[in-house]
């Protein structure tokens, strides 16, 4: 049963930050030259634009990679999924797993360690975990025109109703961005 007090309450927003904050996070990963600084930057520009899951990137295969695209396999619920790749990401991934062997996990690290890396590079005054580059992934895509369905299946959405709290996200843009006009 629903409490009348539930029935009011809004529902929590997912977190995200915009593109140029997410980008100030690969940047200093990029400027890493530390022993793991490549990997690292690779891996924030995986989970930037595939809008993947933490523990969807660390079970990367080399064989997932395709021409255009990464094949998720078993993500939440056990589902596959096919996600698109733009070009540079798929020439940076080429190079990085040239020598590998097709069964070979591209990043070989936990989900723990992928958050640390994150942290690592976050930026000061931004809370930014791994999922929050997937929410801001989601917030990007539908702000530059792509379509909730279209997302919902990149993100592996079983359901639209998931996909469509994003739109609360770029609704309350929306808002922001009306209270500019002088009237």
């Amino acid at each position: 049963m629903v409490r009348p007090s539930q029935a009011l309450s809004p529902k929590k927003l997912p977190k995200f930050v915009n593109k140029e904050v997410i980008e100030q996070v690969i940047v200093k990963a990029k400027h890493d030259t530390g022993k793991h600084g490549k990997r690292n930057h690779l891996i924030l520009l995986v989970l930037w634009r595939t809008g993947l899951r933490g523990a969807e990137v660390v079970n990367l295969r080399k064989k997932d990679i395709e021409a255009d695209s990464l094949i998720v396999r078993g993500g939440k619920g056990g589902k596959d999924r096919m996600v698109p790749l733009d070009s540079e990401l798929v020439n940076i991934l080429g190079v990085y797993c040239d020598s590998m062997k097709a069964e070979k996990r591209i990043f070989d690290l936990s989900v723990r360690q992928l958050r640390n890396i994150v942290y690592k590079y976050k930026v000061d005054g931004y809370d930014i975990h791994p999922h929050t580059f997937r929410h801001s992934y989601a917030v990007y895509c539908l702000k530059n025109g792509m379509n909730l369905r279209t997302l919902q299946k990149i993100l592996g959405h079983s359901g639209l109703n998931t996909t469509q709290i994003y739109l609360d996200l770029v609704g309350s843009d929306l808002k922001e961005e009306f209270s500019k006009v002088k009237w």
